[in-house]
């Protein structure tokens, strides 16, 4: 048996063949079963790591790739490790040792076992450059510089409070008008901020047409107040190349004073209230309070406990079902997966407190995909007792239009051996908000791989009858609030006449929130076809599905 010191006399010889031919540029070796990385000595030094074999060295490298493209970087590990890809030439942004981020290009191959599986990765790793924290069009600082002053900010517990807003329509007026024109828009929306602003606050242009202003001298009253100036200002119209160009901005706001979070928690959660403004409050600001029960302090560090534990493999979240009916024999026909997630510090907490947060964060992909797996992995167990069992699963917008999306679910479902057509997404109401082409393009696209297709919450929001023609989902669940009020004037008439349409549509039509006898006697006459509540069985193990119903 090979022993450690001839282990690594191996990988030192590789390594200098490496560096001959490497010309310059800096060397990186991981050697797959040992998990040590060697790295050239300038190059350990330029990115801060700990020397120059790096035990563990894959979780260590990851710690230095840029937050959003550390999901790619993880897929791309994992390609090349299982063996599917061979060679890469990839770019990450990656973190230096001042903290700040440098274009990174990794480019190399695979080597091989007698028995074919990866040995070692090996490549060189070049400095494309450090990345500017200027915007070229506004002058403004970009988003790396706002992402340095919110780490500073955060680690010295400064009290700061956030506005990100953004115009709608960009888009729009690119297209109608030309981007030289769109980029003096830009220019006039970041001297309106800055005017506004002046002195007490600093103004970044973010992605798009978005800005953001960090202030530590404005309380979130006075903030507000000028954020309201600049959206009347903009919808007066701003003085663009002759003419007043008339734009409706978006904005949402978050107050901290530093904690137990990072500079994404904040991100996650001023995005969440920037969303809110422009989907719910028609533009106004939104000042993100933190969940219900907590204040934005508490829940900001429940947030970022959220995404350390996602980062860690899902470790303390686990899965519930709770079992939907068939109305008229009432049997059980499908389970829904729900999402439990448990911390010592803050018990059993609901996903209300953190999925709408996160629906939009690039983890809650990796979030989406564990559940896939998980919940595939036990609806294959009941499969085998009951093989008409239908899994219902939710998927986010992030999963919608992930490109990665197709090529999981082929991948997961193969490896776990389940069959695609018991599994059924169920579309949650946020999923509604995405360019109804796009959407219509994927749904009709998971259809044609014989996965089953949900709209949840059908009636409320912006949830309309052109979603029930155009998307043609297999089932709607109509608004839980509609069943839970019956008796209210109205609600039996609107669920009466949606169930009869969409059963006309060819959609068969589920009914949650039946939560009692009354209830369930109440729409028994409906065209309904499945039914889930209370009335029949909160959310339950696998073995109690098992024990109670197979």
């Amino acid at each position: 048996m090979e022993n450690h010191s001839e282990h690594l006399k191996f990988l030192d010889n590789l390594f200098s063949t490496f560096t001959i031919i490497a010309r310059g540029n800096y060397v990186v070796l991981y050697d797959v079963k040992k998990r040590i990385t060697r790295v050239t000595p300038a190059a350990a030094d330029l990115l801060g790591l700990p020397g120059e074999y790096i035990p563990s060295g894959d979780d260590v490298w990851e710690t230095h790739i840029h937050p959003e493209d550390r999901l790619t970087y993880r897929r791309n590990m994992k390609a090349l490790l299982s063996g599917e890809s061979r060679g890469y030439d990839l770019t990450y942004r990656t973190q230096l040792k001042d903290g700040s981020y440098a274009v990174v290009r990794y480019a190399g191959s695979t080597i091989l076992d007698a028995q074919g599986k990866p040995l070692v990765i090996g490549g060189i790793l070049i400095n494309e450059g450090v990345t500017a924290v200027t915007d070229p069009v506004t002058l403004l600082r970009n988003q790396y510089g706002f992402f340095r002053d919110l780490v500073a900010a955060i680690e010295l517990k400064r009290n700061c409070v956030i506005v990100l807003c953004g115009i709608n329509r960009m888009n729009g007026i690119n297209e109608e008008h030309g981007y030289s024109f769109g980029n003096s828009v830009l220019q006039q929306a970041a001297w309106l901020l800055q005017d506004v602003v002046g002195q007490e606050g600093t103004v970044y242009r973010m992605e798009g047409a978005k800005f953001a202003f960090l202030t530590e001298s404005l309380s979130p009253e006075e903030l507000a107040v000028k954020y309201e100036k600049i959206r009347r200002a903009a919808l007066a119209g701003l003085p663009v190349e002759n003419v007043r160009q008339v734009l409706s901005i978006n904005g949402g706001m978050i107050h901290f004073d530093g904690g137990k979070y990072d500079e994404r928690t904040v991100q996650a959660c001023l995005n969440f209230a920037y969303n809110e403004s422009k989907f719910y409050h028609n533009g106004k600001l939104v000042n993100y309070n933190g969940a219900i029960g907590m204040n934005t302090h508490e829940s900001l560090e429940l947030v970022a406990e959220v995404r350390n534990d996602i980062l860690m493999d899902c470790k303390n979240f686990s899965l519930r079902y709770q079992p939907v009916f068939n109305a008229e024999t009432e049997k059980l026909v499908a389970i829904e997966a729900l999402l439990c997630w448990h911390s010592e510090r803050f018990g059993d907490v609901p996903p209300s407190a953190y999925v709408p947060v996160l629906e939009r964060d690039f983890l809650f992909e990796e979030l989406g995909y564990w559940i896939l797996r998980r919940a595939m992995e036990d609806g294959l167990k009941l499969l085998k007792i009951k093989p008409d069992l239908v899994l219902n699963v939710n998927i986010s917008p992030a999963q919608i239009v992930d490109d990665f999306l197709f090529g999981e679910i082929d991948k997961i479902s193969k490896s776990v051996g389940f069959p695609l057509k018991h599994l059924c997404f169920e579309l949650t109401q946020s999923c509604r908000l995405i360019e109804p082409d796009i959407l219509r393009r994927i749904v009709h696209a998971l259809k044609r791989k014989g996965i089953l297709c949900l709209i949840d919450d059908f009636g409320s929001g912006v949830a309309s009858i052109d979603f029930l023609r155009d998307l043609a989902p297999n089932f709607i669940k109509l608004e839980r609030e509609y069943i839970l009020n019956i008796n209210k004037p109205g609600n039996l008439q609107i669920v009466r006449h949606l169930s009869e349409l969409a059963t006309e549509l060819g959609t068969k039509v589920c009914l949650k929130g039946v939560e009692d006898a009354h209830i369930r006697e109440i729409i028994k006459d409906f065209p309904i076809v499945n039914v889930q509540g209370h009335y029949y069985s909160e959310a339950i193990t696998l073995d109690e599905i098992v024990e109670k119903y197979l």
